[in-house]
């Protein structure tokens, strides 16, 4: 689901006008240009899920007829990301703006067990919403962010705060079993379910770094914090009469490193 908010563009966009006069500052034989590198970090990934199922139509015979009901399950584990990045470094005093695009390719997964919600024993029968086993895997990601940083002589390098915007593909997996019988289902005519979902998140990402230039070669370390956002759907069972919201809201707390070659 698209969440490119107005409200950081637009933060961002006065983040760049108030570092207008960093740029106008620049002086002969600075760090000013073009760069390119590396990034990896490790991130403890959380992942809300919640589902629910709809059968207040009319035409819903099940047991469950009239009822709107909802499951919700959490889970978190750490993930791995790593990817080249590429970017410009404005000003040469004792501050600096940097505009960076990064390309990331992600390890590791979240999963979780999915309750379920109901009146019958198993919350299996129509209208229920279903025990499942869940995971969500991120693939790859694609983002842009801005750094102000600032020179510091007594640690030997500088200091930098950064903001940027990213859109991350994940896949959604669930596993089941349930039934799709108005009438019901004894244990044995359960029907059993597997599905994938590609899905999308506009994230949002802040954090703080330092850095230590040694030459052309440059070392970050960062402290960072991603708020990917909701993805959510609704799929309609047009022949049982059911409708199933679900919504996955995920963020996540990392650490990184950084090696950058200064052109």
């Amino acid at each position: 689901m698209a969440r490119f908010q107005g409200s950081w563009a637009a933060w961002l966009a006065l983040v760049t006008w108030s570092a207008l006069p960093v740029v106008a500052q620049e002086q002969e034989g600075g760090d000013s240009g073009l760069y390119l590198g590396v990034a990896a970090s490790a991130a403890l990934y959380d992942v809300d899920y919640q589902k629910g199922v709809d059968s207040t139509n009319p035409a819903n015979t099940s047991a469950n007829a009239g009822r709107v009901l909802f499951s919700n399950d959490s889970a978190d584990d750490i993930t791995w990301d790593a990817g080249p990045v590429l970017g410009y470094r404005f000003g040469s005093g004792p501050s600096y703006l940097e505009i960076e695009a990064d390309l990331m390719n992600y390890t590791g997964s979240v999963s979780g067990r999915l309750p379920g919600a109901g009146s019958s024993p198993g919350r299996n029968q129509l209208g229920d919403v279903w025990p499942e086993n869940w995971s969500l895997a991120k693939e790859r990601s694609f983002g842009l962010t801005l750094r102000l940083g600032a020179a510091m002589p007594a640690l030997g390098g500088s200091i930098y705060g950064f903001a940027g915007l990213s859109r991350l593909d994940a896949e959604f997996a669930t596993s089941y079993r349930g039934c799709l019988s108005p009438s019901g289902c004894a244990p044995g005519q359960l029907t059993f379910g597997e599905e994938t979902h590609d899905e999308e998140f506009d994230a949002w990402v802040a954090g703080v770094g330092l850095e230590k230039m040694l030459g052309r070669i440059g070392i970050r370390a960062e402290v960072r914090y991603t708020d990917h956002g909701e993805s959510s759907r609704t799929v309609p069972f047009e022949s049982v009469a059911v409708v199933v919201p679900v919504a996955l809201s995920t963020s996540e707390l990392g650490v990184g490193l950084g090696l950058i070659w200064r052109l």
